[in-house]
């Protein structure tokens, strides 16, 4: 096999943040941009000038950020790196009870300097390398009901919004399940030991769970000498469960992360389900690829789709590339035990189980990147005062009202306000949106103009509420979050008036920001589907030349 060229000069970048990387590993070199130690202060740990990973974990992770699909690449025999891969290395190998090596990190070296040091050296000298994983976290620091944001997780929040990165960070791995039990763990609120782990709580970071690989144990069942109770694309039994702080929907996405296959007559070791990456010991082991399980390796995945839709759309901002990721993602059809029972239409309460395992569900770069013929993209990358309103209009055509079949709006909405750890209102500002049909803009904005509510949505006169479009999950559990997605689908004709536009008001309140002069930057995209092959793009954009916005 030989060495892949190196992707484009100007393709964007991901950080590896993890143990180092073996740059000389003949599917990665050519497309590692750069690679830094950052360093412990005794030096002990990890030393300037030893980038090198001396576990395997960084190697793994990085070369599925690389790749997104290794084993799709092996099984194509095509390997063609599209983004760069830098690594900081800021873990370091500890040898376990055991006799095995693990990667670990110093969590206060890491929360006073390692961090800030290497996302200030990556965005410092290299502009285009716009993601940063984390594929690792706490285990002793699980988020809570009642508990403050920790620490780590407050400082992603504050580099995100003022280097402009996105962060994609893994759930953490929870392997104290009892796979008789699944997937009922999930649900277990009595124990927070399943619950998502210190940094994956940031607000303004993606943070991502793990579904299982669609190859392994498709046609096993518990008679068959290896065996696991979740399927293809079912919940990892691995992985972890939000919500995250203060309520928000964490995890934000999934991504296929591995599987635990047990023999029946010894339960003990997983002998399958893992996940193809590159191998540090290639030269020791005579082979390019190992595997391991675990959301350190879904993470990347993620990693990967934002990166090569960056490579598309350069000039988007952070909250954009987020909300067209969101907006692509979709819960898996086929869930086990109780999550198949939970539908799109139930009650707040209940579509939060849901959402607590799968967040959004798992994205589709190719969603994200186009307006297929029957998916259309509404998009507007906008910044709005405190305390105030933007209104945003756009007609639907005759063919997503009246020709049969299922079809369905969803508005995304990403914002990325100030945080504060000490306070209990953690966001400085908070934002919702509101979707409704068969009003003409000036209804709205008149209304909306009289209001002065905090509750909005209950202060709304009766005519105004009855052509409000309901979207799922309702806004009391979107609006906990700064990724946000709503959801309305129609088995049946829409009531919608297609003479008057569908009206998206987005709300922005202050809760603690002093700067009168604060603008809050946010995204907003909206996608109308049908599952009829109708040519919606070319319809709706003949109906939104000009799409109004009304301050």
């Amino acid at each position: 096999m030989g060495h892949p060229n190196p992707p484009p000069v100007n393709a964007t970048g991901i950080l590896v943040m993890d143990s180092g990387i073996v740059s000389n590993h003949p599917l990665l070199e050519n497309a590692v941009g750069d690679e830094k130690p950052i360093a412990t202060k005794d030096r002990s740990k990890i030393e300037e000038d030893k980038p090198t990973d001396d576990v395997g974990h960084g190697t793994r992770v990085a070369g599925i950020a690389l790749y997104g699909d290794v084993k799709e690449c092996i099984d194509n025999k095509k390997f063609t790196p599209e983004i760069w891969i830098f690594s900081a290395k800021v873990m370091y190998a500890e040898k376990q009870p055991d006799g095995s090596v693990e990667a670990i990190y110093d969590p206060e070296e890491l929360l006073e300097h390692q961090l800030e040091r290497a996302v200030r050296w990556i965005a410092g000298n290299y502009p285009t390398c716009k993601v940063i994983n984390i594929s690792f976290g706490n285990l002793n620091n699980r988020i809570a009901s009642g508990r403050k944001q920790f620490n780590l997780s407050s400082l992603v929040d504050e580099l995100a919004k003022k280097w402009k990165v996105v962060f994609v960070i893994s759930t953490g791995n929870y392997f104290g399940f009892n796979l008789n039990s699944y997937p009922n763990y999930f649900q277990d609120t009595a124990n927070d030991d399943v619950k998502i782990i210190d940094p994956a709580s940031s607000a303004l970071a993606l943070t991502v769970g793990s579904i299982t690989p669609p190859y392994g144990t498709e046609v096993r069942n518990p008679s068959d000498i290896l065996s696991s109770p979740a399927k293809t694309l079912y919940p990892s039994p691995f992985t972890r469960v939000g919500p995250g702080y203060n309520g928000m929907i964490k995890p934000d996405l999934v991504e296929i992360g591995g599987n635990e296959i047990t023999g029946r007559h010894q339960p003990a070791p997983n002998i399958g389900g893992k996940i193809i990456s590159l191998n540090r010991d290639f030269i020791r082991d005579g082979k390019l690829f190992n595997a391991d399980i675990g959301t350190s390796f879904s993470t990347p995945k993620i990693s990967n789709c934002i990166a090569r839709l960056w490579n598309k759309y350069p000039d988007f901002s952070a909250n954009l590339i987020k909300s067209l990721v969101l907006s692509s993602a979709g819960i898996p059809d086929e869930r086990p035990g109780y999550l198949q029972d939970i539908k799109f239409s139930d009650t707040n309460e209940k579509l939060a189980n849901l959402l607590n395992v799968y967040g959004y569900g798992v994205p589709s770069l190719d969603k994200a990147s186009f307006s297929q013929n029957n998916r259309v993209l509404l998009i507007a990358d906008d910044r709005i005062k405190l305390d105030s309103i933007h209104l945003y209009q756009f007609f639907l055509p005759d063919e997503f009202i009246n020709v049969k079949g299922h079809r369905q709006l969803l508005v995304t909405l990403v914002f990325d306000p100030l945080v504060n750890k000490n306070r209990i209102d953690y966001l400085g500002c908070i934002m919702e949106f509101h979707l409704f049909h068969s009003l003409q803009i000036k209804e709205i904005e008149q209304c909306f103009k009289q209001l002065k509510s905090d509750d909005m949505e209950a202060a709304l006169p009766e005519s105004i509420k009855q052509k409000k479009i309901e979207l799922k999950p309702g806004g009391n559990l979107r609006k906990s979050g700064v990724h946000q997605k709503g959801i309305k689908a129609w088995g049946k004709r829409p009531g919608i008036d297609i003479n008057k536009p569908l009206v998206i008001a987005i709300i922005c309140k202050n809760k603690w920001i002093k700067d009168n002069n604060y603008l809050q930057n946010y995204a907003i995209v909206v996608t109308a589907e049908h599952e009829k092959k109708i040519e919606l793009y070319a319809r709706i954009r003949q109906r939104n030349q000009e799409r109004v916005r009304i301050k």
